[in-house]
């Protein structure tokens, strides 16, 4: 019985650490907006240059009728994900490379200030012909 009792416990714990990590249960506390970026073609990215406040949610939308593939450029910058849809695996770790499908989004808040640039792809097999111009988000912190 004692063993049956540890385990769940640690279960229960393992899936609050997940939850909580991506803010599942804080999204109500805050009023944070949303900074929308649009794929509209291979080559616009809409807007080009995003200025941001740290814990804000961004959301890239694809607008294409294909699947593309968004990535940062430069050291790992998302190591430090607060929330998001699509950047982390089942086992919490963060991607280097996210798909997003047609009509569909992606989303991260970031916890440090700093300036990310990132691409889109429509082909990983050929990324230098498929490869969308570089974009900016730009994170400040608040205040």
């Amino acid at each position: 019985m004692l063993k049956y009792s540890y385990m769940s416990s640690v279960l229960l714990l393992l899936l609050l650490s997940i939850g909580s990590g991506c803010g599942f249960f804080s999204k109500g506390d805050t009023a944070w907006p949303v900074r929308d970026i649009n794929i509209q073609e291979q080559d616009l990215i809409v807007p080009g240059e995003t200025r941001a406040i740290v814990g804000e949610e961004i959301r890239w939308h694809n607008k294409l009728s294909v699947p593309v593939h968004l990535g940062f450029l430069g050291v790992r910058p998302i190591k430090e994900i607060r929330c998001g849809k699509g950047f982390t695996t089942w086992f919490g770790e963060i991607k280097d490379i996210v798909t997003i499908h047609a009509g569909d989004y992606v989303s991260a808040c970031f916890s440090r200030a700093g300036t990310l640039r990132y691409n889109i792809w429509t082909d990983l097999g050929d990324p230098v012909h498929t490869m969308g111009p570089t974009a900016v988000l730009h994170l400040e912190n608040a205040g």
